[in-house]
């Protein structure tokens, strides 16, 4: 370890001074840092405390890889440069000032009642984006949507991201969040970009119900309901009679257990969003 810097408040890293830790999670640190114009970003730091075994520090720079290649789009965050810095390897994004999709669920912002036809759809042009330049995400859920004070949503964390296959395959190793993992990802199966499909779908329910998809006593039981392909969800309009017949009809489709029965690609979803919500 003799080789990282100490990361502390106000010091400077590189050209950028680090203002305020934003989050810390088992990968990686985001602080606030300013240049020396005074500019805002997010700098994402590679955590220090990886054994030497240990895949966390090449999923930190997959992640910046593919962020790398991916273009930009109003939905995803934007994507500056990565590198690496006394020791320490980071990642340099747009600070969006704002919060996750998860936090504003938990505050019932009326932000998510004012623009949910717009948030939904901004959701779904982010990922098809990411698929129309040939990675999948693996790894969609409310807090990897970053939400501004303005109302823009922004997909972040490409950590898990991978290229689509020419055929669907088995990933290398399992990916993404259990609530939001497809059948196929949390079964070993093999995968493609419908498994993003169907945590869209798991996300897009909940913010419109409340609650998730699939129903339970516990977490173990919940998931049970999740790998149980005899499992019946209940309809969004069941449980908001406000949710349009296309759109609740649109999220079954793309919640079924097998991947067969979902879109096959998230631009049809898209499409059908459109269709269904009257958004351009």
């Amino acid at each position: 370890m003799g080789g990282f810097i100490a990361i502390k408040q106000n010091e400077l890293f590189g050209d950028y001074r680090l203002r305020e830790k934003i989050c810390s999670g088992g990968l990686a640190t985001i602080w606030l840092a300013t240049d020396k114009a005074g500019r805002n970003y997010a700098l994402r730091l590679l955590n220090n405390n990886f054994s030497i075994t240990s895949s966390g520090p090449k999923m930190f720079r997959r992640g910046c890889e593919v962020m790398a290649k991916i273009k930009p789009h109003p939905n995803v965050i934007r994507y500056i440069k990565h590198g690496r810095k006394s020791g320490r390897s980071y990642m340099l994004l747009d600070y969006v000032e704002g919060a996750n999709l998860r936090t504003l669920m938990i505050q019932d912002s009326p932000l998510l009642h004012d623009s949910l036809s717009d948030l939904l759809v901004d959701m779904a042009g982010a990922l098809a984006h990411v698929h129309g330049n040939s990675f999948m995400h693996l790894d969609f859920k409310p807090e990897n949507l970053q939400i501004s004070r303005g109302g823009t949503l922004m997909l972040c964390d490409f950590d898990t991201a991978l290229p689509i296959p020419d055929k669907p395959a088995k990933l290398p190793r399992k990916s993404g969040t259990p609530l939001y993992m497809p059948p196929e990802i949390a079964k070993g199966w093999e995968v493609d970009q419908r498994a993003d499909i169907y945590s869209f779908a798991v996300t897009a329910y909940e913010l419109v119900t409340r609650i998730k998809p699939f129903e339970g006593q516990s977490p173990q039981e919940v998931l049970r309901n999740q790998l149980n392909p005899k499992y019946l969800i209940r309809r969004p309009r069941d449980l908001n009679p406000n949710v349009p017949v296309v759109l609740d009809s649109l999220l079954m489709k793309c919640l079924s257990f097998l991947p067969d029965q979902r879109y096959p690609f998230m631009a049809h979803v898209l499409r059908d969003l459109h269709k269904a919500l009257g958004v351009r």
